[in-house]
């Protein structure tokens, strides 16, 4: 995935937050549309719990890892266009990154429904503060979750119900806009997670709900990151799969030797595949 002579491979001893488990049901409601939304956010906080991890790095070992057994795979993939050009977002880059989800899924068709550029040049709040992504463990679905967004992006209830008949996944194509190297993004391989310590968290908000994934701590969890990830190395993930009910959790880390470096500048781009 490109000459990278000069980087020796460097594993990651660093913490992420994790939630606690509650134990039971351990399913969470937070609505944000009683009283303060301040006080939903502090629900949220009060179970945070930081744990000590060890994160791999993968580089030199890349095709050891696959979106169909572990969850998420990185390739090379050029960046088709300018991501601090909305206009080059959509007409470029998108329609490339769901051709490269269809070559690697072997999806019929894909349908982009979020996407998200963290850069200087156009988040004007990360140019202010320097304001480094969010240091959770999370995933962006559960599977209840996952089939109600599917409501709103496929209205039509009988096409739902033809594509659900066939294998549905949620992808985030996740790279860089230049080397990284504060705040790289770790994955956790899926074979390590225990479903029991998945904590389906639901949003209640004005205009409806979201159900994502928040996750207690467990010394079986396997994390991996690319070392000096380049824009060319695309992280492609799964955050639904209708076939196997599982979702990668994934949070950005704090690399010691770079915490003080200048902010992460990335793009994501997030799809339905159906196959």
């Amino acid at each position: 995935m490109g000459d990278h002579s000069e980087h020796s491979v460097k594993h990651v001893d660093t913490e992420l937050m994790f939630w606690r488990a509650s134990g039971g049901d351990n399913r969470v409601r937070i609505d944000f549309t009683n009283g303060n939304p301040e006080e939903g956010v502090k629900a949220m906080r009060v179970r945070d719990q930081m744990h000590r991890v060890r994160v791999h790095d993968i580089r030199g070992q890349e095709s050891n890892f696959t979106l169909d057994r572990n969850g998420f795979v990185y390739v090379s993939h050029d960046m088709p266009g300018d991501a601090t050009d909305e206009v080059q977002v959509k007409d470029t880059i998108i329609p490339k990154t769901e051709e490269l989800v269809r070559q690697i899924t072997g999806a019929t068709r894909t349908v982009t429904f979020a996407h998200r550029v963290r850069c200087l040049a156009t988040d004007a709040s990360l140019h202010a503060d320097n304001r480094a992504p969010a240091h959770n463990v999370h995933s962006d679905f559960t599977t209840e979750g996952a089939l109600h967004h599917l409501e709103s992006i496929i209205p039509d209830e009988q096409e739902r119900t033809r594509l659900l008949a066939g294998r549905v996944l949620i992808i985030n194509v996740w790279r860089p806009l230049k080397t990284i190297q504060r705040d790289p993004l770790a994955v956790c391989d899926w074979n390590s997670v225990n479903p029991r310590d998945n904590i389906p968290t639901r949003l209640i908000v004005a205009h409806g709900w979201n159900e994502l994934g928040r996750y207690a701590f467990n010394a079986d969890q396997q994390w991996y990151y690319l070392g000096r990830q380049q824009p060319h190395e695309p992280l492609v993930f799964t955050q639904f799969d209708s076939d196997k009910g599982v979702s990668v959790p994934h949070s950005a880390f704090v690399d010691p030797e770079f915490q003080d470096g200048a902010a992460r500048e990335s793009i994501e781009i997030k799809m339905f595949a159906f196959l």
